[in-house]
């Protein structure tokens, strides 16, 4: 019997994107049933290649599904994302990162009916991670929500319940592109489906540092390489902007707090609303009444580290031992 946990990762591939993916395809316990692409760091067309190139550059044979092209408010108006994040992410969305890539693995499904396609494959067996807008999800709600109600969980990169946003004093980045999307999501499933958000409240008690990219540079062969080539910008981008001497890798850390949860340190329940008014657009907020979503709070550095090592490099587990012992 395969007890692999089935996975469908929702992105916008991005650099952290870009690290979470191959985390997450490194992980034996997961059976990655899909990759399904949405406007938001980068346009379409730059982050649905940078899926492909991930998926060439493991050998494995993993659906890349199109998504939505802009936000939720936005379908039907002939807009399209255009690339941001180009000083955060660099031209082609991911650090520069050189990877050839092929459409071997490119369904001709769009995202929306993909998922569902796959929930109804398997009933209450798949985890759901988002790491980018919700674009897709809320379309696939739209779509048919009782079959989404069928999902085993939902986790979601974005929010801040207590911590100021990054992109606006109220709002992160992946609520704030798309909080129609967000709100739909949460409105609909977060009372059937277990829903946790890893926001900045959780990613920002935790900073990777130049050596511990260094390392897997140094000693994690191809995947090493490539991590150390495309976080390099990130963290230069962390010091002028932020002066914060590492990086904090958002989407990396969401699928960590996942294949090990010993890294969360504190969590919340909280009952979560969507601000949609223009000055908190965007916010997640705790609100009174019954929690509906579990909120990631804070996560441990070293037991965070040392997930990640392992995960890059598990042939390297006594050296791993040494530099990041067990607490």
């Amino acid at each position: 019997m395969d007890k692999k946990r089935k996975i469908l990762i929702d992105t916008d591939p991005g650099i952290d994107d870009g690290c979470a993916i191959l985390a997450a395809m490194a992980c034996e316990q997961f059976d990655i049933l899909g990759i399904l692409c949405v406007a938001g760091n980068k346009s379409l067309p730059v982050v649905t290649p940078n899926a492909l190139r991930l998926v060439d550059f493991e050998q494995r044979n993993i659906p890349v599904c199109v998504g939505s092209a802009c936000k939720l408010k936005e379908i039907g108006m002939g807009i399209v994302q255009e690339n941001d994040g180009v000083e955060f992410h660099g031209a082609d969305g991911m650090g520069g990162s050189g990877l050839d890539y092929s459409n071997r693995c490119l369904s001709d499904m769009k995202a929306w009916d993909f998922m569902l396609e796959k929930i109804k494959e398997y009933p209450d067996e798949i985890d759901l991670i988002t790491l980018g807008p919700l674009t897709n999800v809320a379309l696939a709600i739209q779509k048919d929500k009782e079959t989404m109600k069928h999902l085993r969980s939902i986790t979601v990169m974005g929010g801040s319940f207590e911590r100021k946003g990054n992109t606006t004093p109220y709002a992160e980045y992946n609520i704030w592109f798309d909080a129609e999307a967000c709100d739909i999501v949460v409105k609909e499933l977060a009372d059937d489906v277990k829903m946790t958000f890893v926001g900045l409240d959780g990613t920002h008690s935790c900073v990777i540092s130049y050596d511990e990219v260094t390392l897997l540079g140094y000693e994690g062969g191809k995947r090493g390489e490539l991590l150390q080539k495309i976080l390099s910008s990130y963290m230069r981008n962390y010091w002028f902007k932020d002066g914060l001497l590492g990086a904090v890798i958002h989407d990396l850390f969401t699928v960590l707090c996942i294949t090990n949860p010993e890294v969360i340190k504190e969590e919340r329940r909280v009952r979560c609303e969507i601000q949609l008014d223009d000055e908190h657009y965007g916010q997640t907020k705790a609100v009174e009444g019954k929690p509906n979503v579990r909120a990631v709070m804070k996560i441990d550095h070293q037991k965070l580290v040392r997930a990640w090592m392992m995960l890059m490099m598990p042939e390297k587990q006594e050296l791993i031992d040494r530099m990041f012992p067990e607490a």
